[in-house]
């Protein structure tokens, strides 16, 4: 909700093709009725695409949604009047309009997300160069020929396994820009910035908005920000010991916090028969020992965020 919403706002043409993983997610999404989005029941794609299907049973569910990553795009884009595609990750929010994003890919038919770790976490790399938050293809012979590789290849091999060249669906983007014409590394400071990244670059809270390297900040990947109990929230920044002490990215955060807030409240207003409280934390008694034990964590390492 928090990513279609501050999508739409910033860039009201935008219209978004959202796959369900789950019929709760069809049901909910449909009972929101977001004007600029259609919705895809899994079933659909694992028709149009039985070689994704026949996967399934090879795989854990997180391997099977790393696999579907490529197949996504390449069903629109093959079966639907699409013109350019980009895959979204859902737990991102954005601050500004991506127009510069592609004004500055110009005519390249991909565009992929460098992760850009700061020389003390340069070890992550292993992990990939780049970040599948935010994929663009392009219709075109070196985009579709991009993609088709992309899309055989986690088909072929899509595990949560770190090897030499493969890692899921993440490791393979390395050799896009290798092996494929017309590929676009985002160079805009103001994309993808993200907990791993925060690090060493000049981020400042204006009355113009949030700059980053003195551009605008475009989209923010919130990647493990999560709601403990009350008003505490994960900032998920302790897991790359990342600091909160600059104002400019606390600001960040605590919008983010507050615009999932609010979508929280208005979906448990609108989907009464969703228990939302038991998807987050589990009913049982150890999973709020490993919430108490996370919140101790935080507060120590001082990575834990207040609402109010």
């Amino acid at each position: 909700m928090v990513m279609l919403e501050s999508l739409f706002e910033h860039c009201p043409g935008a219209y978004v093709h959202v796959l369900c993983l789950s019929d709760e997610c069809y049901d909910a999404l449909s009972s929101l009725a977001y004007p600029f989005i259609s919705l895809i029941h899994l079933a659909e794609l694992e028709a149009a695409d039985p070689e994704l299907a026949a996967t399934r049973a090879t795989r854990s569910l997180i391997e099977y949604y790393f696999t579907i990553t490529p197949c996504l795009p390449w069903y629109l884009l093959t079966s639907r009047s699409v013109a350019t595609i980009t895959y979204l990750d859902a737990d991102m929010i954005f601050f500004d309009s991506p127009e510069p994003i592609f004004d500055d890919a110009g005519d390249a038919s991909v565009i992929i997300t460098p992760h850009r770790f700061p020389p003390r976490l340069g070890a992550l790399q292993k992990w990939g160069l780049y970040n599948v938050s935010w994929l663009m293809f392009r219709n075109t012979l070196p985009g579709m020929t991009c993609l088709s590789w992309y899309r055989k290849a986690c088909l072929e091999w899509c595990y949560d396994v770190l090897e030499e060249t493969r890692f899921a669906d993440q490791k393979y983007l390395d050799a896009f820009p290798v092996r494929f014409e017309g590929v676009h590394i985002m160079g805009h400071p103001g994309g993808g910035l993200a907990p791993w990244n925060v690090e060493g670059v000049t981020i400042t809270d204006t009355r113009a908005g949030i700059f980053v390297a003195d551009a605008p900040l475009i989209f923010y990947h919130a990647q493990g920000i999560k709601h403990l109990m009350g008003q505490f929230y994960s900032s998920g920044f302790h897991v790359y010991g990342a600091s909160l002490a600059n104002p400019a990215v606390l600001a960040i955060l605590k919008h983010y916090i507050a615009k999932y807030d609010r979508a929280s409240k208005i979906a448990s207003r609108k989907l009464a028969n969703f228990d939302f409280n038991g998807i987050r934390h589990g009913n049982n008694f150890l999973m709020w020992l490993r919430i108490c034990k996370q919140l101790f964590v935080e507060a120590y390492a001082r990575t834990l965020i207040r609402l109010k």
